[in-house]
């Protein structure tokens, strides 16, 4: 495991086999009430520094995942690679 400068679990990474580096803490989306999980994913990147964001399809968000994350790019200043967003597709 890695710890950032900020030495704080937000900022954890965990190399994987290709030497990619995954934030081991993310914030979850599943559950997340409809017209809040934007906000808190906004929140979460800009104002709690998480670097890793985990949503799949069924939770039905991720239109708002994806504003939020948008959002946090354009007002924090960090690139999309900065950030590990996971995506899951559930075949039922």
């Amino acid at each position: 495991f890695f710890f950032s400068e900020e030495n704080n679990l937000k900022t954890m990474t965990k190399k994987l086999n290709d030497g990619t580096e995954m934030p081991i803490l993310g914030l979850g989306t599943w559950q997340s009430k409809p017209k809040e999980v934007e906000e808190a994913v906004y929140h979460a990147i800009c104002k709690t520094g998480y670097r890793h964001i985990d949503a799949a399809q069924i939770y039905g968000n991720q239109d708002e995942v994806g504003t939020g994350v948008n959002r946090a790019l354009k007002d924090s200043g960090l690139k999309r690679e900065d950030l590990w967003v996971t995506s899951k597709i559930w075949i039922l």
